[in-house]
């Protein structure tokens, strides 16, 4: 089923509808709405990148109906739980600062075989989840997150062409994710663009490749990633940077050991002078990686 929407329908009524295969075409309008999407093979595409625009303002300590803070993994304006699901020419926002109200995710994504193109996603704290839950937070959460999977099951999650905005850890989480392609930029004047977590099994994590990374604050002092926890991986290949990224590139995260055990890769021919636990790449070990990477995505 194909469902044409405008900002005078009834969103809703949809929503309490949509199954497998359906499809959601978003006409150019602002839509100031919270959802989530349970359904699989499901499509939902705007009119315009720029012009259709979903937006939301849950934050971490909002009060929700159930009188608990929303929690970090509540706030998301737009949830993907199913299977095989393509967001296209959209943006999804969550309106809330990082200064004044923390953490506060636009998308979250949990589903496998997950597409997102031409769109763009744009938060501060927290943007961008690509689930599942690190396994201690599904343990901590498991009488309190109670619609969210909790299981760890694989995610793949592939963005094209994206802008995502953001300042402290705004791309973040467990999934197996491809950026390429995309403009990264940073908002504010510092903070960290990425928060790995990946569990030590887990042989693919992120990988940016051919992404224009930019910072907004001409004083900006940004770091590409820091492991969120002890195992974090992520692969900067074929980036460009401008000068608010700082040289050392990489953090270890506060008074952790997490430079021991955190996997961050970066070929860049520059040679930047980055922290001493992060593996320089030749192109040939580069390239390779990224074509084995392609292959466990797509496979």
């Amino acid at each position: 089923m194909k469902y044409i929407i405008d900002e005078k329908t009834n969103i809703e009524e949809i929503i309490n509808k949509i199954a497998d295969y359906d499809e959601l075409f978003f006409k150019n309008g602002i839509y100031d709405l919270k959802l989530n999407f349970k359904a699989n093979y499901l499509r939902i595409i705007g009119e315009d990148k720029n012009k259709t625009i979903i937006k939301h303002n849950d934050h971490y300590h909002k009060i929700m109906a159930d009188f608990n803070e929303c929690n970090t993994f509540r706030t998301a304006t737009v949830t993907i739980l199913g299977d095989n699901c393509v967001i296209d020419n959209l943006t999804i926002l969550n309106t809330c600062d990082s200064k004044t109200y923390g953490q506060a995710i636009a998308l979250m994504v949990c589903g496998n075989n997950f597409v997102c193109r031409n769109s763009i996603i744009k938060g501060e704290q927290d943007t961008l989840f690509t689930g599942p839950l690190p396994k201690d937070l599904q343990i901590r959460y498991k009488d309190f997150l109670l619609d969210l999977p909790l299981k760890s099951k694989e995610s793949k999650q592939t963005y094209l062409n994206c802008q995502i905005y953001g300042d402290v850890d705004f791309i973040f989480g467990c999934g197996t994710c491809l950026f390429k392609e995309c403009e990264i930029i940073c908002l504010n004047d510092h903070g960290f663009l990425s928060a790995p977590s990946h569990e030590l099994e887990q042989k693919y994590g992120y990988l940016f490749t051919d992404c224009k990374i930019t910072t907004i604050d001409k004083n900006a002092k940004f770091y590409l990633a820091r492991p969120w926890r002890d195992y974090g991986m992520a692969y900067f290949i074929n980036c460009t940077y401008d000068s608010g990224i700082l040289e050392v590139g990489f953090d270890k995260w506060n008074d952790t050991s997490r430079d021991k055990t955190c996997r961050f890769y970066e070929y860049n021919p520059k040679n930047y002078q980055r922290a001493y636990f992060v593996k320089q790449l030749n192109e040939d070990e580069a390239y390779k990686y990224v074509d084995d990477f392609l292959d466990y995505l797509y496979k």
